[in-house]
C-alpha cells in the first residue's frame, strides 16, 4: 500500500449506501467546473454468480490522472453511487477520462478475470462479484483459554498461479485496501473464535496479536503490542500456508498464541531540508516474498526523525521509506511530491537493531505531450470508424511507466508505487508520469479504441541539425531525481486487427504447449522500429488476438512459452532487446509468410500452422489403477 501518512487520504470518510431501490445518479453540484464538452456517464449493472443483479452494491470510480484531476477525486470519494434492485447504476457528469472503477458489497470481492483495467464515459460497464473467501479458527493460550479480542489477520504470500501478489486495480484499489487495513480489522470474539471474509483466492498466512501491516489497531488491545503468532503457533520461518478459493471458508484454522514480545527495529531518517519536513511512511518488508510487515510514520511536526517497529521476530527483513507530500493531491500539482530511500536490508536474530540510516532522495518524472493523428484519406474515414462509432478522445488514453529492470528483492518495499504510476493527459494532449525509480524507463499506452494504434515517442534531438531521438527503441535512462520534458507521443487512426487460431500436428488441434504469437515487421527499415512489433498469449483452444496493429507487412511467429517465463510475474516484450528482434525476424524469415495489413484492415479466423522445432518427446503411460 502505498501509505503516505495517517493525516493523508487513509482517512477517507465513511458512506453508508442508500437503499437499493434508490436511483444511483450523481448529479451536478454547485460551483463544479464543466468540461470542455457535455459531461457524459459510466452506466452499468454489478453482477454475482449466475449473471444475477447485485442490489446495494458501492461503487467508486477515480480519474487515473488523479494529480491533474483532484475535483473528480474529491467528488468520488464524497459522493459514491449504489446499484438498484437490477443492479443497475448511473454514474453522471464525468469529464472525459479515463477511469478505474470497484464495486464493493459485504463479503465479496470484485472478479477481475473479465473486466478491463480501465472504463471511459460513455460506456457501458459490467462489474461481477464473487463471494470472497473465508478464513477462520480460534485463538487460545497456552493453557487452552480462548483469547479474547486479539486482532488477527491473513496476510497473502502468492496468487492462486503461484506468482508473487499482483497489485490489483491501480491507485483506486490501493486506497481500497489501504482504508480496509485501517478501519477494517478483524478480533476474536468472547469464545477466541475469529472470522476473516471477503478474501480474494490466494495462498495466506495468518498471524494473530500485533498491530498488523498498517500500524493501527481500531482500539488499544490486549495483545497489540506482542509479536504476532502465525498459525497454528509458529513464527513467521514456520507459519503454514492456507489455501484460499473463491467462494471457500476454511475452517479449523486453530492459532495457540505464544505471547512473545519480539525485538526491535529502529534508525533514523535523512535527507535535504525539503524531503524531511514532509510526512514519511517506514515499511518493514519481508525480505522473501515482498509481504508488508508493518508500517510507522514520521510526521512534518516531530523534532527528531526517528524511528521504531516494535514487537518483530526474527528474520529477514527490508527497511525503507516513503515520503510525500500529501497536499500534492488536494493542490492539482504537475505530479506527486514524492521521494524514497534506499531499502536497508536488516538481519533479526534474538536481539534488538539499531542505528538504521535512511536516506531520502527524489524520484524522477517523464513530461510531454499525446496528440492523435486523424486519417488524412478522407474516402477511408468511414471504414476506419472506432467501434460504438464514438471518436476517442485524447484524455481517454491511460499512459503507463513500465520499467525494463528487472526486479530485485530489495525492491518489493515499493511494489505499490507500480500501482500508482498511470496517468492520462488534459485535454490538450499534457501528460506527466511521476513516481519513477532510477532505471531504464519505457511508456506503455493503452487505447480507448481498437481504431487507434501507438505510433511513436520522441524526445527533443540534441542539436537542431538532428532528428528526435527514439525513445522507445532503448527507452530513457533516468537517474534519480530527473524531470525529463519535451517527449511527444504520437497515436495515429487506421489501426488494423488480426484474430486466429494457432493449429499443430496432421490433426490441426492446438497445440498442447503455452504459447505466445508474435507480430514482425517484415521491411527491412522497420528492424527496430520497436512499435511495430506485436506479441500476445494463446488460449489453451489456440485462439489469439491482435489489436490496435500498425498497418504493414508482417510475419507471424509462434514460439512456445519456457517453463521460466511462466514463472515471471511481468516477463518483458522480446522485442525491447535488439538479439530478440533478430531471432523473431529470422524465424519469420525463414516461414516465407507475408501477412499484408491495410489501413483500418480486421483478419478474423486466420489459421496459424505450427510446426514445433523440436518433436515434442512421447508422454509415459500412466500406470493402470490398483
Amino acid at each position: 500500500m502505498l501509505l503516505v501518512a495517517p493525516t493523508s487520504l487513509q482517512h477517507a470518510q465513511s458512506h453508508k449506501p442508500g437503499p437499493a431501490n434508490q436511483p444511483a445518479v450523481q448529479r451536478k453540484q454547485p460551483g463544479q467546473a464543466r468540461s470542455r464538452e457535455s459531461n457524459e456517464s459510466l452506466k452499468g449493472r454489478v453482477v454475482g454468480e449466475g449473471n444475477r443483479p447485485v442490489a446495494g452494491a458501492s461503487i467508486l470510480a477515480f480519474p487515473v490522472n488523479l494529480a491533474g484531476n483532484p475535483q473528480a477525486l474529491i467528488a468520488s470519494l464524497l459522493r459514491p453511487v449504489t446499484s438498484d434492485a437490477d443492479g443497475k447504476f448511473e454514474l453522471a457528469g464525468l469529464p472525459p477520462g479515463a477511469y478505474t472503477m470497484i464495486a464493493n458489497s459485504p463479503g465479496y470481492v470484485l472478479s477481475e478475470s473479465d473486466s478491463p483495467a480501465f472504463h471511459r464515459p460513455g460506456e457501458t460497464v459490467t462489474l461481477t462479484l464473487v463471494k470472497g473467501g473465508v478464513i477462520t479458527g480460534k485463538v487460545t493460550n497456552s493453557s487452552s483459554d480462548p483469547l479474547v479480542g486479539a486482532s488477527v489477520r491473513a496476510i497473502k504470500i502468492r496468487e492462486l498461479d503461484n506468482k508473487p501478489v499482483r497489485a490489483r486495480g491501480g491507485v483506486l484499489a490501493e486506497f481500497n485496501d489501504a482504508t480496509t487495513a485501517i478501519l477494517g480489522g478483524f478480533k476474536t470474539d468472547d469464545r477466541g473464535i475469529y472470522r476473516i471474509f471477503g478474501l480474494q483466492p490466494g495462498y495466506y498466512q495468518v498471524a494473530a496479536g500485533g498491530r498488523g501491516e498498517a500500524g493501527f489497531s481500531t482500539g488499544e488491545g490486549a495483545y497489540d503490542s506482542d509479536a504476532p503468532t502465525y498459525f497454528p503457533s509458529s513464527t513467521i520461518d514456520t507459519a503454514a500456508e492456507v489455501l484460499v478459493k473463491a467462494g471457500d471458508e476454511v475452517t479449523g484454522i486453530d492459532i495457540r498464541y505464544r505471547d512473545h514480545r519480539g525485538h526491535s527495529i529502529s534508525g533514523h531518517l535523512s535527507g535535504s531540508t525539503t524531503s524531511i519536513q514532509q510526512s514519511c511512511s517506514i515499511l518493514l518488508t519481508r525480505a522473501n516474498g515482498g509481504m508488508v510487515e508493518a508500517t510507522t510514520y514520521v510526521l512534518p511536526l516531530q523534532n527528531e526523525k526517528g524511528f521504531a517497529f516494535n514487537a518483530v521476530l526474527d528474520g529477514e527483513y527490508f527497511v525503507a521509506a516513503i515520503g510525500g507530500n500529501s497536499a500534492a493531491l488536494v493542490t492539482g500539482a504537475e505530479t506527486l511530491d514524492v521521494m524514497v530511500s534506499q531499502p536497508k536490508r536488516v538481519t533479526m536474530s534474538g536481539g534488538d537493531v539499531t542505528g538504521v540510516e535512511l536516506t531520502l532522495e527524489p524520484l524522477a518524472s517523464i513530461a510531454g505531450r499525446a496528440v492523435i493523428e486523424p486519417v488524412q484519406d478522407p474516402a477511408r474515414k468511414v471504414d476506419c470508424k472506432a467501434s460504438g462509432g464514438r471518436s476517442p478522445k485524447v484524455e481517454e488514453v491511460v499512459i503507463s511507466d513500465r520499467g525494463e529492470n528487472k526486479p530485485r528483492p530489495e525492491d518489493v518495499a515499493f511494489g505499490s508505487l507500480a500501482a500508482s504510476r498511470d496517468t492520462a493527459p488534459t485535454d490538450k494532449g499534457e501528460f506527466s508520469l511521476g513516481l519513477l525509480r532510477a532505471g531504464v524507463h519505457r511508456v506503455d499506452l493503452q487505447l480507448p479504441s481498437d481504431a487507434l494504434y501507438f505510433k511513436s515517442a520522441t524526445l527533443p534531438p540534441a542539436s537542431s541539425n538532428q532528428k528526435p531521438i527514439d525513445a522507445a527503441k532503448n527507452g530513457v535512462v533516468l537517474k534519480s531525481g530527473d524531470k525529463l520534458k519535451g517527449m511527444v507521443v504520437t497515436i495515429s487512426e487506421g489501426a488494423a486487427g488480426l484474430r486466429g487460431r494457432v493449429m499443430a500436428g496432421e490433426e490441426n488441434k492446438p497445440p498442447e504447449a503455452k504459447m505466445r504469437v508474435h507480430l514482425v515487421p517484415s521491411e527491412p527499415e522497420a528492424v527496430d522500429d520497436v512499435l511495430r512489433y506485436f506479441e500476445s498469449g494463446v488460449a489453451t483452444d489456440g485462439a489469439f488476438s491482435l489489436t490496435n496493429l500498425a498497418p504493414g507487412k508482417y510475419w507471424l511467429v509462434a514460439r512456445e512459452i519456457s517453463e521460466q517465463e511462466q514463472s515471471e510475474a511481468d516477463p518483458k516484450p522480446l522485442a525491447w532487446n535488439a538479439a530478440g528482434r533478430m531471432g523473431l525476424r529470422f524465424e519469420g524469415d525463414a516461414s516465407k509468410k507475408v501477412i499484408e495489413l491495410s489501413l483500418c484492415q480486421r483478419v478474423a479466423d486466420f489459421v496459424l500452422k505450427y510446426t514445433p522445432l523440436i518433436e515434442p518427446s512421447k508422454r509415459p503411460a500412466k500406470k493402470p489403477a490398483l
